[in-house]
């Protein structure tokens, strides 16, 4: 019985777990032994994940341990769903010495898809990419299911390594109108190669497609077909480096095109048809990159 009579009565909702660690057998002095990492954390300091991805609705969890002014080591872990794009996150660990985090995507990565983070500290309380931002202390891509962050493999710029490769099926344009392909916002590609079929009327003209490359507004390549297209038939075309063709091909008749090259945001992929109809149908166009992130647009 509590003082007064009242029965002691347990509080509403689920009993408090138990405590799964013993203390430490060790105590640090934050004055005399520091971590070797010097990122002191202030009440008023954030750290700011900045993150860009090619992919849609990723989930990503970093897990993270501090150490405090009082000399012990905390965990924590925080979740980041639906990031398309690029997206901020934050977190703040009121006061003490950074040790670690480790990011991973918890979401299924198709092939093709990365996601890149950078790691800053910001005073900032929800921070864009215009904040003012006080370090940059690590930068690299985050995989699925497998954890990368700091301290541990040195920090990266986004454009670093090989490149994602990517096959990727572009978008079937309506009839008598040119295939015209769009390099993303915040990607940079290599364009390796380029595959579409046109199948024309049967209106009685002889087509000649043309492959070309657009900054948007001014084209500064043009590479055609030596070779002819009749009504009322179905031919395949492919970007290559090779020599003009002389007789009719048994597969693709080859558009020129300097292979590999490289494209920034913006640049345009596209076909340039002499002579189409309004019933002509270029469809199926699928071509090759390597693609990196770019924060620039």
């Amino acid at each position: 019985m509590a003082v007064g009579g009242a029965p002691n009565t347990p509080p509403n909702g689920p009993a408090p777990s138990q405590i799964q660690t013993a203390p430490n057998l060790v105590a640090f002095d934050p004055k005399q032994v520091v971590p070797s990492q010097q990122i002191y954390l202030q009440r008023n300091d954030q750290i700011a994940f900045n993150i860009l991805t090619n992919g849609t609705s990723i989930a990503m969890r970093i897990n993270y341990r501090w150490l405090t002014p009082d000399g012990e080591i905390k965990e924590g872990e925080l979740d980041i769903p639906f990031i398309s794009g690029s997206a901020f996150a934050t977190l703040g660990i009121y006061e003490g010495w950074l040790l670690s985090f480790a990011a991973r995507v918890t979401s299924g990565a198709p092939l093709g898809q990365w996601t890149f983070l950078q790691a800053l500290i910001t005073r900032t309380p929800n921070p864009n990419q215009q904040s003012p931002m006080h370090a940059l202390f690590w930068s690299g891509f985050v995989y699925s299911f497998t954890a990368n962050g700091w301290p541990g493999l040195p920090a990266k710029e986004i454009a670093d390594g090989a490149g994602v490769l990517r096959s990727i099926t572009g978008t079937t344009p309506v009839a008598g109108v040119d295939i015209s392909e769009i390099v993303p916002a915040q990607r940079r590609w290599i364009l390796l190669a380029f595959k579409a079929t046109l199948t024309t009327s049967a209106t009685v003209a002889n087509r000649t497609p043309v492959l070309q490359l657009v900054d948007g507004a001014n084209g500064f390549f043009r590479g055609g077909a030596t070779l002819l297209q009749a009504a009322s038939s179905t031919q395949g075309y492919s970007a290559m480096n090779q020599l003009p063709q002389t007789t009719a091909p048994l597969f693709d008749i080859v558009l020129s095109c300097p292979l590999p090259v490289s494209l920034k945001t913006g640049l345009r992929i596209q076909t340039s048809t002499n002579a189409i109809q309004a019933g002509d149908q270029w469809s199926a166009p699928q071509y090759t990159v390597l693609e990196w992130g770019t924060w620039d647009s």
